[in-house]
């Protein structure tokens, strides 16, 4: 079948983000014997005129279309960007009888009420790479799929979503196809907040149990691992190919399992390889040993994942670790050259104007290089958090969390911006 693939993301206000998983998901659609063909939006400043040649060239079968956000996740300006998808799913029925198929990250958080919003026929929830073929596979039959693993579709008016069936062996499926995209244009200085780096991904699943994030029920709480030549030569071909010298290790928990993590530098190391990456670190993990074999292996940015200075609240979001263990974290990123942004996500459960205080000037103590602030947690469906806040009547009954709702204590509603902002002029690196 002719598939064409689109990545919508257009947004580069901290970073710009490689599509990755959109990349997975055209390399499996290849190897399945697909045509395909990918529309990237990141750059385009005529989205509209691109996508028409290409449906009206190309004449898909099916559209496929990847988001990777619902909204921007900020309590105080949200920006809903569902809303503009819809946009791009009425152009493509506009100009083409294709079937649109919605998946991506975004897509996974409410499938159901992504593909009821969006108006779209079909979905894929959680890895696109073996669910979509299938599901291509029977469509050329004009076979059922309602029982399809992670098959997401209208039954008259009700969208119905198949539980995913996570692959078990990556290296088998995860084969990006990083030819598809302008692949230089993502390790540019010039957008974002962040510098610019190409995404790589060497294991999925998150087995932490904190009470907001959604990636459990999208990647499932086992840590399935690639292995590590495999992750080492994808990354020693992007640089070869496209003198890619930044990646960012898309892992939800780089440095889970420790001794992966230390492999996977050695790995490099035993490549040779001269690049540089950055990764998302938990503080639950670590220690001398391997920070000093990241730093070797060319680490020089770590996102130290603390979301709080105050243990009571580190507690109630089930964090897992403490406030020792992300000090001597930092210890060792300083002790081994290697900068770290910090993360205050404020307003849990628990939160007053005390624990707010103690988190800044905790991270005030660490002096990380970026500190970035947010009040307010998105709150989504199926998450602890969910449970808490229609206990608490912070979401009315039925409320539908397609759309952005947020927790927030109420002990700080009324004066925490206007304490972030004045926080935020004392530290030249600190952002809301």
């Amino acid at each position: 079948m002719r598939v064409l693939l689109i990545a919508e993301n257009r947004q580069t206000t901290h970073v710009t983000a490689f599509p990755l998983g959109a990349a997975c998901v055209a390399g499996s659609l290849r190897k399945a014997g697909h045509d395909v063909s990918v529309l990237d939006m990141m750059f385009l400043d005529d989205w509209k005129k691109k996508l028409q040649t290409l449906l009206e060239d190309f004449r898909p079968d099916v559209v496929s279309l990847s988001i990777r956000n619902i909204d921007n996740q900020d309590s105080r300006n949200t920006v809903f960007y569902l809303s503009g998808i819809t946009g791009i799913v009425r152009f493509c029925r506009e100009h083409s009888e294709a079937p649109v198929v919605l998946g991506g990250a975004g897509f996974n958080i409410h499938p159901a009420g992504c593909l009821k919003y969006l108006g779209a026929g079909l979905g894929i929830y959680g890895e696109g790479e073996q669910a979509f073929p299938m599901l291509l596979a029977a469509l050329e039959k004009g076979a059922a799929i309602n029982r399809l693993p992670g098959a997401v579709w209208m039954d008259g008016s009700h969208p119905v979503v198949n539980p995913p069936d996570f692959i078990a062996d990556l290296d088998k499926w995860v084969h990006p196809s990083y030819d598809d995209f302008e692949v230089n244009s993502y390790q540019d200085y010039s957008s974002g907040t962040i510098p610019g780096c190409v995404t790589v991904q060497s294991k999925r699943g998150c087995h932490m149990k904190c009470i907001y994030c959604s990636t459990p029920f999208m990647e499932g709480t086992g840590c399935r691992a690639r292995t590590i030549e495999n992750v080492v030569r994808e990354m020693a071909c992007l640089n070869e190919r496209y003198g890619i010298r930044r990646f960012f290790l898309a892992d939800n928990v780089f440095n889970f399992p420790l001794s992966y993590a230390k492999d996977f530098c050695r790995g490099i190391l035993k490549s040779g390889l001269s690049i540089e990456w950055q990764a998302i670190m938990n503080p639950a993990y670590g220690d001398d040993e391997l920070f000093g074999l990241m730093r070797k292996a060319g680490c020089v940015f770590m996102s130290l994942g603390n979301e709080s200075g105050a243990a009571p609240v580190l507690r109630n979001l089930k964090k897992g670790f403490s406030l020792k263990k992300v000090r001597e974290m930092a210890d060792l990123a300083r002790k081994h050259d290697i900068k770290f942004s910090s993360f205050l996500l404020l307003g849990g459960p628990g939160e007053n104007r005390d624990t707010v205080k103690r988190s800044v000037e905790f991270v005030e103590e660490l002096a990380p290089a970026v500190v970035s602030l947010k009040a307010g947690i998105r709150i989504y469906p199926g998450t602890g958090l969910e449970n808490i806040a229609r206990e608490e009547n912070q979401i009315a009954p039925g409320q539908d969390l397609l759309f952005p709702a947020f927790y927030m204590s109420p002990a700080i509603r009324e004066w925490i911006w206007d304490y972030l902002e004045e926080t935020c002029r004392r530290h030249e690196r600190w952002s809301i």
